[in-house]
């Protein structure tokens, strides 16, 4: 059977402004695609910061013979610039929308896409995750109703053909008084096309990681930043989209019959995810409902003797069953004198790991490969009095290699003779990095863990990469033992054989 999606190529449109923090990540993750069937467009929207250099530096390294940089002068935003640059600067069968603070984080993913337009669809999309760890809300349209009305099912990383883009009027991307849109970018681009189209085909997959902590971010902007993913002016905007007269179908659902069967399939899938999920949380239900006293102890023990703030707790995520984590950390530390704690990897709950540790006089050294993130629990740490006895070292991944597999780790290189750690809790680099991401770092930190004794931890453990990885890591170092833990997320914690 002949694979259509070899003959079609695709062009990941990439808009940004001072995205300098995200923009290596996002050209990273386009580098790691499997599928190389692909150019990529950046457009640098007049930033005032590093965004251009560092897109174009990365641009010449991984996509030599596949890219194009267009450095604006002027801010124009990304609906401008999708009207002026993608109907005809460069031949593609299909545009993707990519926004240089975001990435992807299946490396597969441009390959499923053209795979689709291979089959005949006209626009592909998938869901998200955010960078705070919320999944995303997109799901399937009905190809039989107009999309208008069928409220936002698409993404952020929005995919079309060319051919449609084309047929889109100016006035599209534009507000009733003629002004280009600066911000529901995505609403303006996406709805003009899913007029014209039925043959539309949502992919039931997280493709890609949206991000919400961006200060630049237009929800994040004025006087009152919103909460949630939009603000009331981009509410504003998406209303006005929504409000302009739908362009002509020119691909309706029934001439196109791979459409309907996928259609088909897809929502059986739909149907057959929600009742796998409604099972699994009638048994993480009962699980909860047996294990609420024991949590309720741990609770209590955390916020009354620790001083962790409940609504730290919340913040986390699944916070009821990361309580039962943080109070085994808490006796683990208590076999310790003032213990010497490393963290691979920030998040949210660094500042409660920061407050165990520093009430017990210790030393908490987080490494973190995304300055943004470094600088967020950075600035926790401060806000919240907990660098006396903790800090962030923000340190790149480098190319590094472990029983003869090679991959990404942190540069260690700060580490001295005189850094030893009784406590290293692994919870980075991300799966995504590369295969087997988290290898390296027992034998990073191996000189540097107590000679007396210490624990690791592995955190995502119910993963079978991470199962791969304490495996190899036990066959290198018999000497160790290692015990699965389950607080609602698998733990591996590993020690010294006694």
């Amino acid at each position: 059977m002949v694979d259509k999606s070899l003959a079609v190529r695709g062009l990941v449109f990439v808009c940004a402004r001072n995205a300098e923090p995200y923009v290596a990540r996002c050209l990273q993750s386009l580098a790691a695609q499997r599928s190389t069937q692909f150019d990529v467009l950046f457009i640098d929207d007049a930033s005032t910061d590093r965004t251009a250099s560092v897109a174009r530096e990365l641009l010449q390294t991984h996509f030599p013979d596949r890219h194009t940089l267009v450095a604006s002068a002027e801010r124009k935003g990304k609906a401008r610039h999708a009207f002026e640059q993608l109907p005809g600067r460069m031949q593609a069968d299909f545009i993707a929308v990519l926004d240089g603070d975001d990435e992807l984080v299946d490396p597969d993913i441009l390959g499923e896409l053209a795979r689709a337009y291979g089959d005949g669809f006209d626009v592909v999309w998938t869901n998200f995750v955010t960078d705070t760890g919320l999944d995303g809300g997109n799901g399937p349209l009905d190809p039989f109703d107009s999309p208008r009305a069928q409220g936002w099912q698409s993404s952020h990383f929005f995919s079309c053909r060319q051919s449609l883009l084309a047929r889109v009027p100016a006035t599209y991307y534009q507000d009733d008084q003629g002004q280009w849109f600066d911000c529901a970018c995505d609403f303006a681009i996406a709805y003009p096309v899913l007029d014209q189209t039925r043959r539309y085909l949502y992919l039931p997959r997280t493709s890609y990681r949206y991000t919400t902590l961006n200060p630049q971010s237009h929800h994040l902007q004025g006087a009152e930043p919103s909460g949630g993913l939009s603000s009331p002016r981009q509410r504003a905007a998406a209303a006005t989209v929504l409000a302009k007269p739908p362009l002509p179908c020119w691909r309706p659902a029934h001439e196109h019959q791979p459409a309907m069967n996928h259609g088909l399939a897809v929502k059986l899938q739909q149907v057959h995810v929600d009742v796998a999920q409604c099972f699994a949380r009638v048994e993480s239900l009962e699980k909860q409902l047996h294990e609420a006293p024991f949590v309720q102890l741990a609770m209590e023990r955390l916020v009354r003797q620790e001083g962790i703030l409940l609504g730290w707790l919340r913040e986390a995520g699944a916070w009821a069953l990361d309580v039962g984590l943080l109070d085994h950390l808490a006796d683990t530390l208590n076999a310790y004198q003032q213990p010497r704690v490393l963290e691979f990897g920030s998040g949210r709950g660094s500042k409660m790991l920061a407050r165990l540790v520093g009430n017990r006089g210790g030393r908490l050294v987080c490494v973190e490969h995304d300055p943004a993130w470094a600088a967020r629990t950075q600035g926790e740490f401060d806000r919240h009095g907990l660098s006396t006895n903790a800090q962030v070292v923000a340190r790149p991944l480098v190319e590094t290699e472990f029983m003869g597999q090679p991959g990404l780790f942190y540069d260690m290189s700060f580490l001295t003779e005189a850094d030893v750690f009784d406590v290293v809790i692994v919870d980075g680099p991300p799966a995504r990095t590369c295969h087997l991401a988290r290898l390296p770092a027992l034998p990073a930190v191996a000189a540097h863990l107590s000679p007396t004794g210490f624990h690791v931890y592995m955190d995502d453990h119910e993963r079978d990469e991470e199962q791969e990885i304490v495996r190899r890591w036990l066959a290198a170092a018999p000497e160790l033992q290692a015990q699965a833990l389950s607080f609602g997320k698998g733990v591996c914690e590993i020690t010294p054989r006694a």
